[in-house]
């Protein structure tokens, strides 16, 4: 004699059972949404090589602008200003080119900053170049200027190109 068993279930497991069935529905319609989406409408499904755009983004360490100049995190430091599109910007570049090929562990941090940024546009008069300035507030810049800077304070305030190049990069 074979006894069959049967299986009983209560209210409560059958009212869990429904709702089991109906979470897989829905998440099997979720995947499917989600799948046609990225089949059909975005279109990356299957195109993984041709989707994969990489933007780099490159954070130039050396430039500054007038109101950091005074709080670079080094003790001692060069900061030249000078108008990119003045009349010595070329003469400018090679000596900052010739600095950073220098290969002495000597040699300072430069910063760099661009009077020809809007940013920077209010500290440029060259009618008005403040050669005593010893804070931000005080800054004026001309078309050339190379700061050295020494505890938080202006030590050194260049403005003859070829004391510049005498002090970035001196003969040995």
């Amino acid at each position: 004699m074979e006894r069959r068993r049967e299986k009983l279930r209560t209210a409560e497991q059958e009212e869990m059972y429904k709702f089991i069935i109906v979470i897989l529905v829905v998440l099997a319609i979720v995947g499917g949404i989600y799948l046609l989406t990225r089949a059909f409408v975005t279109k990356d499904l299957f195109n993984k090589d041709e989707t994969k755009e990489t933007t780099k983004i490159e954070v130039n360490y050396k430039s500054a602008i007038v109101g950091n100049i005074m709080n670079r995190p080094y003790d001692e430091y060069y900061v030249i200003v000078y108008n990119t599109t003045s009349e010595v910007a070329a003469d400018l570049s090679t000596i900052i080119t010739d600095f950073d090929n220098r290969t002495d562990d000597a040699k300072l941090h430069l910063y760099v900053v661009d009077l020809n940024n809007k940013l920077n546009a209010d500290y440029y008069n060259p009618e008005k170049e403040n050669t005593k300035a010893t804070g931000v507030s005080s800054f004026m810049f001309g078309d050339k200027t190379l700061l050295k800077i020494k505890g938080g304070k202006v030590e050194k305030y260049i403005t003859d190109l070829t004391k510049m190049k005498e002090e970035l990069n001196p003969k040995k």
